[in-house]
């Protein structure tokens, strides 16, 4: 009876993870050392050449700094307040007006 189960537990499984530290700058030298060589002709360039390429192309056209220096945040910031300055002027003339009165004059009676 030891032996019989009705439902399989896994095992547990080994996580094998060595972290790569990725020099950004490094990496920038490198393909620039590449590219100056290809220019000059000392290196051919070959489809991993061109895969770079492509992607500091792509990687150029996402940066944030393509579209100006103003932040998503700083946007974010500017249109709440623009929208908090709206609706205090609008509370002000409900305020200053009889509308207020007229609605809650007719709710008490």
């Amino acid at each position: 009876m030891k032996g019989i189960r009705f439902s399989k537990l896994p095992k547990h499984r080994k996580f094998n993870y060595s972290p790569v530290y990725y020099d950004e700058a490094k990496e920038e030298l490198h393909s620039r050392v590449d590219d100056i060589k290809r220019e000059m002709g000392e290196l051919e360039s070959d489809t991993e050449s061109v895969k770079n390429n492509i992607r500091k192309a792509f990687q150029a056209k996402q940066s944030p700094k393509r579209f100006g220096t103003v932040s998503n945040t700083a946007i974010y910031n500017i249109k709440v307040v623009s929208i908090a300055i709206i609706l205090s002027i609008i509370f002000y003339y409900l305020w200053d007006s009889n509308l207020l009165e007229i609605i809650f004059g007719n709710l008490k009676k």
